[in-house]
């Protein structure tokens, strides 16, 4: 459900006139990067280490950006 869920909400704030989307999830959550792939974002950059975790453990991120036209609307 969560491909609908979040297709609900990006349709809706592509049509209120948002031109881009951008988000980040953590490295090692790789459901999400499946999830946001295949609604389309597209991987920007990986940020080696940077940010610490609530147990100061050092995390890396992942940047991702999607664009209307490359929107993959699953709602339908």
């Amino acid at each position: 459900h969560g491909r609908v869920f979040l297709s609900m909400l990006i349709g809706e704030l592509f049509e209120r006139g948002y031109e881009k989307i951008v988000l980040d999830t953590n490295l090692q959550n790789k459901r999400a990067q499946h999830v946001y792939e295949s609604l389309g974002f597209r991987k920007l950059r990986v940020n080696i280490d940077s940010w610490k975790d609530q147990l100061g453990n050092r995390q890396s991120s992942v940047d991702y950006e999607l664009l209307p036209g490359d929107f993959v609307d699953h709602r339908k």
